[in-house]
């Protein structure tokens, strides 16, 4: 918006100009805001108080402007820039609007109010983008809380939204912090809503992902696994996906709705909730699970595992419903297995480890080992591991697909997965690669 200008102009000038007087714009606008709305504020806005707000600062530019243009005052040299700048500050999140506006942006992170960062593509970089201070990110934050009945002060430190776009928020100040507020935004991207799209990106290959969709047609209880951003909650979303059937109810459980599946015949989606200001409400995963097993699924998806909801998933597994589907962090396999495990023995039931592993051996059949590559900015699929049951106390499997780091291709190991039978007793017409070839 600066090419206007001769080449001689001092474009950092002009733009610290224009930021000072942005600041004092700003400080009028929300005067004039505590003026007209009172003890409302920024919190409840209703559509005709957005446009209230845009055209009080559409005047109070136009007034600046005049004003300055009358006693030979700077003009602004990009008002349209300024004026979409207060627009965002009262309506948008502020100075991160333009982040959440890119379609690339999948996480932007405020460290301090001139620390902020954006994860573009997998990959993290330092923006030029800067709050005035502290308190203007704490405004922001108490802005987007507002309407969903949530806080963040020194009483409640800590916080976790959902915001209206679907993305989550957390944020935490002192004392939780030591010095600033610090606020993380994870934008709602699914990259993929089906099988094939994995494949089309690069995520699977047809091979495997043939051999998924049987496993899910088939009724195979499912784990993916991985690391944060390895895209666990695209994937999920992608098998359940495959279950089209319209005998199929699925109850999807999560603590932030990403899945989205209720484009499928019967599908009921279910949504925790914290506490509200007054500390109560809570809604658990475990709640959900226990109510949804009462709603006659055939399966249930719950979006990830993080604690004692394990135990409930695995005893719905075990109690009828075949082919249900979860997540969880690991790194592997068999982190995967010990993981599930040990957030099991964090239910309220304390069982023991030896019957947990026994019923780990004997519910789950398939677990998807995703994990993103720094190189190609890929997530993709690691391994497809098979469960085949127990070997004494330890649960065993084989590896069927495997990545290969030479080549980048995920490759079937040559063993024939123990799900065929099941396959074929559902009339599932679906053989591994080697036998399709020999036919």
């Amino acid at each position: 918006m600066l090419n206007h200008l001769p080449p001689s102009f001092d474009v950092q000038r002009a733009r610290q100009l224009d930021r000072a007087a942005e600041q004092e714009l700003r400080n009028e606008v929300r005067q004039e805001l505590d003026r007209l709305l009172g003890e409302r504020q920024l919190l409840t806005l209703g559509r005709e108080d957005e446009v209230r707000i845009r055209t009080l600062i559409t005047d109070c530019i136009a007034r600046r402007e005049h004003a300055a243009a009358a006693i030979g005052g700077a003009l602004l040299v990009d008002g349209p820039g300024v004026e979409q700048r207060l627009i965002d500050a009262f309506l948008g999140l502020g100075v991160l609007e333009p982040l959440m506006r890119d379609p690339r942006c999948e996480e932007v992170i405020v460290n301090s109010p001139d620390r902020i960062f954006a994860i573009e593509d997998g990959v993290k970089r330092l923006t030029d983008l800067f709050f005035e201070d502290d308190a203007d990110v704490r405004e922001l934050v108490k802005r987007l809380l507002g309407p969903l009945g949530r806080r963040l002060d020194e009483s409640s430190p800590m916080v976790d939204a959902r915001l209206p776009g679907g993305a989550r928020l957390h944020a935490a100040m002192p004392p939780a912090t030591t010095k600033w507020t610090v606020v993380t935004i994870r934008k709602f991207l699914l990259a993929a809503n089906s099988l094939d799209q994995l494949v089309r990106r690069g995520s699977l290959s047809q091979e495997a992902a043939d051999f998924l969709d049987a496993a899910v047609q088939a009724g195979a209880n499912i784990i993916v696994s991985g690391p944060t951003g390895s895209g666990k909650t695209t994937f999920l979303n992608c098998l359940g996906a495959a279950i089209a059937s319209p005998q199929e109810r699925l109850i999807t459980v999560e603590e932030t709705p990403e899945l989205q599946l209720d484009r499928l015949p019967d599908c009921v989606a279910l949504q925790a909730r914290g506490t509200n200001i007054e500390g109560v409400g809570q809604i658990t995963i475990r709640d959900l699970v226990r109510n949804a097993l009462r709603m006659r699924p055939t399966r249930i998806v719950v979006g990830e595992c993080r604690g004692g909801e394990a135990l409930d998933v695995l005893m719905a597994m075990n109690t009828g419903h075949d082919g249900s589907l979860t997540s969880l962090h690991a790194n592997s396999p068999r982190d995967a297995i010990d993981r599930l495990i040990t957030l099991s023995q964090m239910a309220d039931e304390r069982l023991p480890r030896e019957a947990l592993t026994h019923m780990v051996g004997r519910t789950i059949d398939l677990i998807i080992q995703l994990r993103f590559d720094p190189l190609s900015n890929l997530r993709r699929v690691q391994s497809i591991y098979e469960i085949t049951g127990l070997e004494g106390d330890v649960v065993s499997g084989n590896e069927l697909w495997l990545l290969d780091p030479a080549s980048g291709h995920l490759e079937w190991t040559g063993i024939l997965p123990r799900c065929l039978d099941r396959m074929h007793a559902k009339g599932i017409d679906y053989a591994p690669p080697a036998i399709r070839g020999m036919a």
